[in-house]
């Protein structure tokens, strides 16, 4: 055989290994992929096919669903058709080999109300057995192990979350659409100086025709995480809401809105903020349509004598603010007193604003110094992190 011939050879067999090896990817990482769902406690997962993008350094993830093994087995507990992860190269412009990932139309539901003991296949602590709330798993594990760097940015795109109890009367079915979540920087591969270098913005729509907006900034380098939260959810109908009322305190709504704004920081597990809903417009009682239940008629009455003594008049709204403390690592507490105090001020004092108050705010440390020892922080904890995921996702 000739020099040329040899050669020739040679480079035919690498294409055809190279070729080989590119159409068997898919096969091998979807076992792979099937493998990493198939082992969380409690629940189990699959795709159906993955799809590799070399150009791009990514593959995307086809289908991919998680249901309880004891739970409802028509609904998912996570229901995500395209799951994209790939490299970030805007990040490479940082020096920092990251990676992103992105979900298209995803599907969380949780399920509530069953009372059954927890299922003797799970660990101790875990939910009843019918319930879907993803309690005692930790979910961030196969987001890593699928993920073969740092995730730095990730994004949600028209998501739904989704709560159903089909053991009350009426069941109840409600629902958060049209989801749309961005987080960048979570590795903060910016090397931002930033005591919350991290940032995260969310909008969707309830049922009722709510409107939620939320933003945050954020350390999730750190055990437990650094916050600085602000939230809006505004709008909402509150008789679209009827089935969740009539199955949980036996009163329907006739009219009215509903609006909860909120502050919160978390420093260090240290937690401060408050939630502030207000209920506009709300009326209870409608004589005709309840009269047939007379004991029903009777307690819905009282609740609506309650709302309409402690509203605000002028407004016409009934509201008050429950202030939050405490700490993740022991206990959070709701101010009972102070709360029920704020109903009787926005009802006589003066109307709680519809609005966040921009009372509560996340303390930035200033000086050179303390930004210096916070980044060289940071990259310790990021450098730690990085090698505790290598060891736990390192084969056996």
């Amino acid at each position: 055989m000739s020099k040329i011939s040899k050669k020739w050879y040679w480079i035919g067999a690498i294409l055809i290994v190279l070729i080989a090896a590119r159409l068997s990817m898919p096969y091998f990482v979807t076992r792979y992929v099937n493998k990493v769902l198939g082992s969380l406690e409690g629940y189990r997962g699959s795709i159906y096919d993955v799809d590799i993008h070399l150009y791009r350094g990514a593959y995307s993830i086809d289908s991919l669903k998680i249901f309880k093994i004891d739970g409802n087995k028509e609904v998912p507990f996570v229901d995500i058709p395209v799951t994209d992860l790939s490299i970030e190269w805007s990040a490479l412009l940082d020096g920092a080999i990251v990676g992103e990932v992105i979900f298209e139309d995803p599907a969380l539901n949780f399920i509530g109300g069953n009372n059954a003991p927890p299922s003797s296949k799970g660990p101790k602590g875990q939910e009843p057995a019918g319930n879907q709330s993803g309690e005692g798993v930790d979910w961030t594990k196969p987001i890593k192990e699928l993920m073969p760097v740092e995730i730095n940015r990730l994004e949600i795109q028209h998501g739904t979350i989704n709560f159903h109890n089909f053991t009350t009367k009426p069941k109840v079915s409600i629902s958060l659409n049209d989801l749309d979540v961005l987080a960048t920087n979570l590795d903060n591969a910016a090397d931002q100086a930033e005591r919350l270098p991290s940032t995260i913005s969310a909008s969707a729509t309830s049922i009722g025709g709510g409107k939620l907006t939320l933003s945050a900034n954020m350390n999730v380098l750190k055990e437990i995480p650094d916050m600085d939260l602000d939230m809006k959810f505004e709008k909402v109908n509150m008789t679209a809401l009827n089935d969740f009322f009539m199955a949980y305190a036996k009163v329907d709504i006739e009219n009215g809105s509903f609006n909860l704004y909120s502050e919160i920081t978390i420093d260090s597990g240290v937690v401060a903020g408050y939630v502030k809903p207000i209920a506009v417009g709300v009326k209870v009682v409608d004589w005709q349509k309840d009269k047939g239940k007379p004991l029903n008629l009777l307690w819905q009455s009282f609740v609506g004598l309650i709302t309409e003594v402690f509203e605000n008049q002028k407004e016409d709204q009934f509201a008050t603010k429950v202030p939050l403390e405490g700490n993740l690592n022991n206990n959070i507490e709701a101010g009972v007193w102070p709360s029920v105090w704020n109903i009787f001020s926005n009802a006589f004092v003066k109307a709680f604003e519809r609005n966040t108050d921009n009372s509560v705010e996340f303390v930035k440390r200033t000086t050179k110094k303390e930004a210096k020892i916070e980044a060289k922080e940071r990259k310790k904890e990021r450098r730690r992190l990085f090698g505790r995921r290598k060891r736990d996702t390192k084969p056996s």
